[in-house]
């Protein structure tokens, strides 16, 4: 397993997971949002050169199932094998933490990392999104407020979360907030901070928009 910042800077692999969001991901979430689908996405980029190998958005009103991370691992799946890479050379991303479907699917998929923009608190609170947590917690006796602390493999002291491990054998979890934390300057770290609340200003914006496209749909039911 190779940790994304043992071969990247946090300011490179910042440049390229919010370009990733800002061209690939975020305009066929605006299409899905429009189109009655909720506003999470993800991709799958090399970890070589952080190129895009592929990106998707959330599908659910073709399926339940059709998560962010869940589609865009059905559609990079469908690449033929002799063009598609091999996840181990490969970085997840994904707009929000992963809920316990998606999670579970990046890594019976083969993935041992992925690297994620909001977490379930601010999909729980910002989005009103409340899936997430409440099964980890209904579902699978997640107590909240367990919350251990651990060094990561670079040295960087990561927060534990209390639903899965952040660092294990089988998988390494990085936050955008963890990236914005490992860079030293505190200039150049401003300055990506701005980049990604910039991200999260549109994200705020398609979430309204589909709380609208929601409540018509009630509406005309009615």
């Amino acid at each position: 397993m190779t940790d994304a910042l043992t071969l990247h800077s946090p300011t490179k692999l910042l440049d390229a997971l919010c370009t990733c969001i800002e061209k690939d991901i975020h305009p066929l979430s605006e299409a899905a949002v429009a189109a009655g689908s909720k506003l999470f996405g993800a991709a799958i980029l090399l970890k070589s050169d952080l190129s895009v190998v592929y990106a998707d958005t959330n599908q659910e009103r073709g399926s339940p199932l059709w998560h962010g991370e869940t589609w865009t691992l059905k559609q990079f799946f469908e690449i033929p094998v002799d063009k598609r890479p091999d996840v181990k050379n490969c970085l997840f991303l994904t707009t929000h933490e992963p809920c316990s479907l998606c999670l579970s699917a990046i890594l019976w998929s083969g993935f041992d990392n992925f690297i994620y923009m909001y977490t379930y608190e601010e999909t729980h609170n910002v989005f009103e999104c409340h899936g997430d947590l409440d099964i980890f917690n209904d579902v699978f006796n997640v107590r909240e407020g367990e919350v251990a602390r651990q060094a990561s493999l670079d040295g960087l002291v990561s927060q534990v979360r209390p639903q899965y491990k952040l660092r294990s054998s089988r998988l390494v979890a990085l936050s955008f907030a963890e990236l914005l934390a490992a860079i030293v300057d505190k200039e150049e770290r401003s300055t990506y901070a701005d980049k990604v609340e910039g991200l999260k200003r549109s994200y705020g914006r398609l979430s309204e928009a589909y709380r609208r496209n929601m409540s018509s749909k009630e509406n005309t039911i009615i």
